[in-house]
């Protein structure tokens, strides 16, 4: 968080302390956790929340995109790390998973629940476009069926995201999904 130079140094400290509980509530609780819980766990008002934050979009806008960003280039870096095709696209959809159930802000973000929080939609934006680049590199490797197309692999993130976050998903969600990326595999690995 850059501080703004104009504010008094007591509304400086209150737009740090929301940009601190925020960070902690939506991690803990996601992206529509109540705005109220923030400012309580900030220590200020409702009010002082919008007159220094404004929105919900802008609050997530101002503290989620750099914690979501560098978690998105830490997989990025990870799944470009790998040695084929296939690997990669594997990584990356492991990784995705992995991430939408332990940071619910971010799978809030990926399931664009908020999509006014434009900054943090961009962040997003560059995973599901590398997601659609490993697929066409899995085709042109002739490792994965050409019947499955990019949107495939967003509706099993897709559903991953919403299977997460849901108590009454069956709890075998998660082999549902690797199930299905699997049998889009051309050739098996022994």
């Amino acid at each position: 968080m850059v501080p703004d130079k104009g504010l008094r140094r007591d509304a400086q400290a209150n737009l740090s302390k929301l940009h601190s509980a925020a960070l902690r509530v939506f991690a803990e609780r996601g992206l529509g956790a109540p705005l109220e819980d923030i400012a309580r766990e900030a220590g200020v008002s409702i009010g002082t929340l919008y007159n220094r934050v404004g929105s919900r979009e802008a609050l997530i806008d101002a503290v989620v995109p750099a914690v979501a960003g560098e978690k998105l280039k830490a997989l990025t870096a990870h799944t470009l790390s790998q040695g084929s095709p296939r690997a990669r696209l594997q990584t990356f959809v492991s990784g995705m998973i992995d991430l939408q159930l332990s940071d619910p802000a971010l799978n809030d973000a990926m399931l664009r629940r908020f999509p006014n929080a434009t900054t943090l939609i961009d962040a997003c934006e560059r995973s599901t476009a590398l997601g659609g680049r490993l697929v066409e590199e899995a085709h042109a490797a002739g490792v994965l069926s050409t019947s499955f197309t990019a949107d495939d692999l967003m509706a099993m993130l897709w559903m991953a995201g919403t299977s997460s976050r849901d108590e009454a998903a069956p709890p075998g969600w998660r082999r549902v999904v690797d199930r299905g990326l699997t049998a889009a595999w051309t050739t098996s690995i022994d």
